[in-house]
């Protein structure tokens, strides 16, 4: 199922994955006051920015929104390596 990997991915990336609600994941940035949540609302994800609902995505613009959101990945070696 196309929601079961974006949880995969989602977790791989870092984020916090809930399913507190029985079938009903939540996906949650690292740093609470970043504000946004995602819920899964049928087969869609509903977008929830400081509590108050903003969109319903598409799978597939969520993966694009986590993408973007995810959390900052470690420098690479080669650059520490050139900074250091």
């Amino acid at each position: 199922m196309m929601n079961d990997s974006i949880v995969s991915q989602a977790q791989a990336w870092g984020f916090i994955c809930d399913l507190s609600i029985p079938s009903k994941w939540q996906i949650l940035p690292q740093q609470a006051e970043q504000g946004w949540r995602l819920q899964l609302v049928g087969d869609r994800w509903l977008l929830v920015v400081n509590d108050v609902p903003q969109i319903l995505c598409h799978p597939s613009e969520v993966t694009v929104f986590l993408e973007r959101h995810r959390p900052a990945r470690k420098r690479s070696t080669l650059r520490n390596l050139l900074l250091n």
